[in-house]
């Protein structure tokens, strides 16, 4: 057994022999949109050496202790900075580690402001322009950010560390609340991804409360799945 499927099934089993480890997470803010590769050295493959993953879209839930007001405003992310450092392949998946990028989400007023357009063939005179031509109001710093891309399908899912670092918003963040955040999505094969996108993304940055932990002998939990 290779060492990230070991590490994926150690992980499994501590999880499942700790009693109530999936404790209730808080919710920071959801959002749904497309990703694409700029550069994009070669456009018939996903996480190439040289290339960049760009995200962007709208985030239509706010929670604390952000406070936004999703009726006057239009809030909308991009995801930048994003390099790929390693890619493994494991069976008909490709897992991609990228170097440190960064998270803005923006706010622009729905009456007075430029509604969000993907147009097409990103980068473009819509995108991300018209992503980031509202107010900062929100930053963060993601790292070990990793893609699963399924490469008998195109779907994937992703995850990477948020921590909270400027925008208009940093202020209503304690001290002890600015890091420790999870970002996630998953990537799909959507009927209306507009062309020159890799997939349709959609996830939640969310906070994990600590894991209640208990002592056990690794012979007494390889006893439990016997």
């Amino acid at each position: 057994m290779n060492k990230i499927a070991t590490r994926l099934l150690l992980g499994a089993l501590l999880l499942a022999a700790l009693p109530g480890a999936a404790g209730a997470q808080s919710l920071l803010f959801d959002y749904l949109g497309f990703d694409y590769e700029s550069p994009n050295p070669i456009p018939s493959t996903f996480g190439e050496p040289g290339s960049g993953y760009v995200g962007l879209g709208t985030v239509p839930g706010l929670f604390a202790p952000l406070v936004g007001n999703v009726v006057a405003n239009e809030y909308t992310y991009v995801m930048s900075g994003l390099t790929p450092i390693a890619v493994t392949p494991a069976g008909s998946y490709l897992i991609i580690d990228y170097s440190p990028g960064t998270l803005s989400i923006y706010e622009d007023s729905r009456s007075s402001g430029t509604p969000a357009d993907y147009g097409t063939n990103p980068p473009s005179a819509l995108a991300p322009a018209s992503f980031t031509d509202g107010a900062l109001f929100m930053q963060g710093a993601l790292t070990g950010f990793q893609f699963v891309l399924n490469t008998a399908n195109g779907t994937g899912s992703f995850e990477s560390h948020l921590d909270v670092t400027g925008g208009a918003q940093l202020g209503n963040f304690p001290i002890n609340q600015r890091s420790g955040w999870q970002f996630a999505g998953s990537s799909g094969n959507a009927l209306n991804i507009p062309a020159g996108y890799a997939h349709q993304i959609d996830g939640q940055a969310f906070l994990d409360p600590p894991l209640p932990t208990r002592n056990v002998s690794w012979g007494k939990l390889k006893a439990t799945y016997r």
